[in-house]
């Protein structure tokens, strides 16, 4: 529009068609049989979008930029398949959603050394296939059933970030966000033809469905850090911590979602060609008090603490990893990761992450 001033804009749809089957397998004997698929089969998710964003940039010390978007989401599914094995008081589901959006932030450099950030956006999400139709075992003895009547979550949300840039020699970023979900999209307690307990898999199951909680609210603090120690050598670290709440029955509970406080520190030295990084990732504890209610009743993918109640322990893993540039077109890259061979498990994943691992490779561009 002028040297100052950008405008951008453009339409997107996006078609996908979801195929799912199921089937049990008598080991002993061979003998396969047809059973619940994870997702209606032939399942349909489609979204059309218009958007259009505006950048005005009238000298080097002030940005601002803004954006509006329209979406409209459409998800079908058809349970006929499954409802051979389900019984649902419906055979198909469909569901039509549709929001306006926008973003607007500026950035501000008020000098060679200070650059504020800040930003307010606002979100939504449809549910999608796996909101309406998935069904599956979330732990022993529950079980996940489709959810017809379900709404778009909104998200609306604010960060404001300060960078501090010494000459490159010592450069400090700090944020901080907060974000407001209404109609959250969570996994609760559910009636199915008016019952609250089904036989699934051979097991009497309670009965979950994902719903629109009323309220929920996620905030936090990053801190990220560089200082270059020599010509060649720097040090590089970030630390984000997160916190979150849900209302569940009138009463705020920590929200499933939140991660454990997290960081990362990296030693890093160039030389010509050669590169080398010893590097340090670690994960604060998550205690018994902090586990949203969901993530307590799953003992078994977790620790026990000197209660007996489940946890996420904190854990670190010590690596280094080095790169070689041989020419243009050649590389070489080796990794030590987990050095001490600690023994840990990615917060509410239940799978013990690896152990020392060794990585080699080459890589050469034509």
């Amino acid at each position: 529009m002028s040297e100052k001033t950008r405008l951008f804009y453009g339409a997107e749809y996006v078609f996908n068609k979801v195929a799912s089957t199921g089937t049990n397998e008598e080991i002993t004997t061979g003998t396969v049989s047809n059973t619940v698929s994870r997702y209606p089969n032939g399942a349909t998710w489609q979204s059309a979008a218009v958007y259009t964003s505006l950048k005005y940039k009238p000298n080097t010390k002030f940005v601002f930029q803004s954006g509006l978007r329209f979406n409209h989401v459409t998800s079908e599914a058809d349970f006929t398949e499954n409802n051979e094995f389900l019984n649902l008081p419906f055979t198909s589901s469909k569901n039509n959603a549709g929001a306006l959006t926008g973003t607007a932030g500026l950035t501000w450099s008020p000098n060679e050394i200070m650059q504020w950030k800040l930003n307010a956006a606002s979100a939504f999400r449809a549910p999608n296939i796996d909101d309406i139709g998935k069904v599956f075992d979330s732990e022993p003895g529950s079980v996940v059933v489709p959810n017809e009547n379900l709404r778009p979550e909104y998200a609306y949300g604010g960060e404001v970030g300060l960078k501090l840039d010494f000459n490159k020699t010592f450069v400090l970023d700090l944020s901080t966000y907060y974000t407001y979900l209404d109609n959250a999209l969570v996994r609760r307690d559910y009636t199915l033809n008016g019952v609250t307990e089904i036989m699934y898999d051979g097991e009497l199951s309670n009965v979950q469905a994902i719903k629109n909680a009323s309220k929920a609210w996620i905030y936090g603090f990053e801190v990220g850090l560089k200082i270059a120690l020599t010509k060649g050598l720097e040090l590089t670290s970030q630390y984000s911590v997160i916190g979150g709440t849900e209302e569940n029955n009138s009463i705020e509970v920590p929200i499933r979602h939140v991660a454990p406080n997290f960081g990362n520190t990296h030693l890093v030295w160039h030389y010509k060609g050669l590169t080398l990084d010893a590097f340090a990732n670690y994960n604060a504890e998550l205690s018994f008090n902090q586990l949203a209610p969901s993530e307590k009743e799953k003992d078994y993918i977790y620790a026990a603490d000197e209660n007996g109640n489940p946890y996420a322990p904190s854990w670190y893993t010590l690596n280094v990893r080095t790169q070689y540039k041989i020419s243009k077109a050649t590389t070489i890259t080796a990794a030590l990761e987990n050095i001490t061979n600690q023994r840990y498990r990615p917060y509410s994943s239940g799978i013990a992450a690896p152990g020392r691992n060794l990585i080699f490779a080459l890589k050469y561009s034509l």
